[in-house]
C-alpha cells in the first residue's frame, strides 16, 4: 500500500468515528438512491414531463448517456482500482461488496453531472440547494460506507460536474448533438 493509500485509509478510518446505527441506516439509504441509476431515471422522466424543464430533462439524458460511457464502461475498468473494505481485513460493510473499480466513483459522477445540469438550467433555488445538498449527502455516504477513497469520490465528482457541462455543450451545440444522437439516441 502506497502512502497515498495509507492516508485515504485513515481519513476513512476519521469518519468511521461518527458511525452510529442511525447514522449507519441513513448512509446506507442515501446511498441506495444512486443505486441502479433509480434517481436518475426519475429525474429525467420528471424533468422531460413537464414543460418548464423539458429541455433539462433532454440535457440530463446525455449527461446519464455520457456517465454510462465515460464512467461505467471505460474509467472503471481502465482503472480497476481496489475497494477501501479489500484492504481491511474483517471490515463490517453496510451494504453488498461491490465487484466494479473504486474509480471513479459512479454515485458521485452521476450526482455531480445532474447537479451541474440543474445549478445550470433551473430557475429554482430550493431545485438547486436540494440537488447540491443531495450530491454532496451522496458522495458522502460512499465514503461513510467504505466503498470508495477520498480520491474516487472527489474524482467522481469532478468528472460528473466536467460532463454535466459537456451535456449543456452537447445539446446546445447543433452540430454536437447531430453527431451525438445519431450515434447514442434520439432527441
Amino acid at each position: 500500500m502506497g502512502q497515498r493509500t495509507n492516508f485515504e485509509l485513515h481519513i476513512l478510518d476519521v469518519i468511521q468515528k461518527i458511525s452510529n446505527p442511525t447514522l449507519d441506516k441513513i448512509m446506507v439509504n442515501v446511498s441506495s438512491l444512486g443505486n441502479m441509476s433509480i434517481l436518475w431515471i426519475a429525474f429525467i422522466i420528471i424533468f422531460l414531463s413537464t414543460k418548464e424543464y423539458k429541455k433539462a430533462g433532454k440535457v440530463m439524458v446525455i449527461g446519464f448517456v455520457l456517465n454510462l460511457i465515460v464512467v461505467n464502461i471505460l474509467l472503471k475498468n481502465i482503472f480497476d482500482r481496489q475497494r477501501p473494505f479489500e484492504l481491511v481485513n474483517n471490515f463490517n460493510l453496510l451494504i453488498p461488496p461491490l465487484k466494479d473499480g473504486s474509480f471513479p466513483s459512479g454515485h458521485s459522477s452521476y450526482a455531480f453531472t445532474f447537479f451541474a445540469i440543474i445549478l445550470f438550467m433551473t430557475k429554482s433555488k430550493s431545485l438547486k440547494v436540494f440537488t447540491g445538498v443531495l450530491a454532496f449527502l451522496i458522495t458522502f455516504s460512499r465514503l461513510y460506507l467504505y466503498v470508495h477513497f477520498p480520491t474516487d469520490v472527489i474524482g467522481g465528482s469532478l468528472i460528473g460536474f466536467f460532463l454535466g457541462m459537456l451535456a449543456l455543450k452537447v445539446y446546445f451545440d447543433k452540430k454536437l448533438r447531430k453527431r451525438f444522437t445519431v450515434k447514442y439516441l434520439q432527441l
